[in-house]
């Protein structure tokens, strides 16, 4: 160890269980296969699939894909693709600058999907284009994940859920447990106009899952209507009415828009958020069809708001994860002095 393993792509097999030892490090090998794509790992039409990393890190060299010849402009040099595959599961791994996504779960054909997929304990830092892109997938959970710093081209999201077809599916979805923070645009977001009929659009999508126990912090601004920069973006945002999505107990920060937004399409009732808890949004606490459920918390300020040990608003957490990744807690929330409020039902 020491000196970084210099890899072009991998092609996963079925049944396979691949063990990075702590302090490892997989780098993108400079040269011709990344030049114009190019990923990592990819796992196409496979089963039963592990990768499991806990202290190791896989590394892209995206300082030399946007330093133009010979490396063509991309956004999907991703370092982990899925396609089309079960049972898979992506376990305590570091993915840093990935030229893409850190992670795509992407759907080979129209109607393809993967299916039991297991991401946790991962941290993702300074993606390309998003820390994680879901486009098509069913019972899929994201479990103890930091995604932060993405930046380069667009969106520039910690998780984007984005299918491309109306036949395929984002279904039994968990996100439980995250940091997401310092994203240069969205946190969270639900751009799922691929799934649309004009029949769907005034009953909502099927689109099914919770997002729960996150902490969503500092997200910066995004351009989404007409090609706009409105220099906004926000903590979790979904295009259209989802009924279907679950959103409890979860803390957004100061992000740079909104801390909940929904673009409902003219439904007459609100989307809600049970039981979270919103400090500091610039664009406010929750907007367009997005409403209070039970139990939110609009007046109170988290003692906590940095995943980085080296920042003056972090803290030490008491109790630390068995994976020993930074970061991975989510924060108090404590009144700020003077009174707090609950709002909702």
């Amino acid at each position: 160890m020491g000196v970084p393993w210099l890899i072009d792509t991998i092609s996963l097999a079925s049944n396979q269980e691949i063990l990075f030892e702590d302090g490892v490090v997989v780098e993108s090998r400079p040269g011709p296969a990344f030049h114009v794509d190019g990923q990592l790992f990819t796992c196409s039409g496979r089963k039963n699939v592990t990768l499991k990393g806990y202290g190791a890190t896989l590394k892209m060299r995206r300082d030399l894909f946007t330093g133009g010849k010979p490396y063509k402009r991309s956004e999907h040099r991703h370092a982990v693709i899925l396609y089309a595959s079960r049972n898979i599961k992506i376990l305590g791994l570091t993915i840093q600058d990935a030229g893409g996504d850190g992670i795509m779960i992407g759907g080979l054909t129209h109607s393809s999907f993967n299916k039991d997929v297991l991401i946790k304990d991962i941290r993702v830092t300074n993606a390309f284009r998003n820390a994680i892109s879901v486009i098509s997938a069913q019972n899929l959970t994201i479990d103890n994940a930091v995604l932060i710093n993405t930046n380069g081209t667009s969106p520039q999201g910690g998780l984007d859920f984005e299918p491309d077809h109306e036949k395929q599916r984002i279904v039994n979805f968990a996100v439980r447990n995250c940091v997401i923070m310092n994203n240069k645009r969205l946190g969270i977001f639900f751009p799922v106009s691929g799934l649309l009929t004009a029949s769907r659009r005034e009953r909502g999508l099927p689109i099914r899952g919770v997002i729960e126990n996150c902490t969503i912090y500092n997200n910066g601004y995004h351009a989404f209507g007409g090609g706009v920069d409105k220099k906004w973006g926000d903590g979790l945002f979904m295009k259209w009415h989802l009924d279907g999505v679950k959103v409890i107990n979860n803390l957004f920060v100061q992000n740079a828009g909104a801390g909940f937004l929904v673009d409902g399409f003219a439904i007459d009732h609100l989307q809600r958020a049970s039981f979270c808890a919103f400090w500091g949004n610039k664009q406010g606490t929750l907007a367009g069809q997005a409403g209070p459920g039970k139990g939110c918390v609009t007046d109170a300020r988290p003692i906590f708001v940095s995943t980085d040990p080296a920042t003056r608003t972090s803290c030490t957490c008491p109790r630390g994860h068995q994976s020993g990744l930074p970061g991975v807690h989510r924060p108090a929330v404590s009144s700020a002095p003077g009174r707090s409020r609950q709002t909702g039902e």
